[in-house]
């Protein structure tokens, strides 16, 4: 069943720039974490799915790990969908570690994957630029 909902709960204004009109487009309503304090208010059992940005920096003070932590507490079930500028094969290693660590399934289902399971949804900034890339990423959206 495709998403409704999204809430961005790492953003990082590039990707955020990109993804949030992207998501609109697809009828994915999007809310966005301004500050650390909200996480309980945004993130909760009926919360659907969550993006997570990779990069070092965000405006919401916090660490990949800490975040990642701190939703699966809230929500142990929600669906996890991680963003970056820089490719999967990059942060691959690292992201099914940390996936691992809590109990998740490492399978990452990407634009141009082999992988078909549904564990988890990276997005690529370039998933969002190139337009043969954003006509498959719609595609992943709306059956994972």
């Amino acid at each position: 069943m495709a998403i409704q909902t999204v809430t961005v709960v790492r953003p990082h204004p590039a990707i955020v720039g990109l993804m949030v009109p992207f998501l609109e487009q697809l009828g994915i309503g999007v809310e966005q974490l301004t500050q650390l304090a909200d996480l309980p208010l945004k993130v909760t059992a009926e919360t659907e799915a969550v993006i997570i940005s990779l990069s070092v920096t965000s405006p919401v003070q916090i660490s990949v790990e800490r975040v990642l932590q701190m939703v699966l507490y809230l929500n142990p079930n929600v669906r996890l969908i991680f963003s970056s500028e820089l490719p999967l094969q990059k942060k691959q290693k690292n992201l099914r570690y940390l996936l691992s660590r809590y109990g998740r399934n490492s399978s990452i289902l990407s634009v141009g994957g082999t992988e078909q399971s549904n564990s988890c949804l990276y997005i690529w900034a370039n998933d969002l630029q190139d337009t043969e890339r954003r006509q498959q990423l719609k595609q992943l959206l709306q059956c994972w």
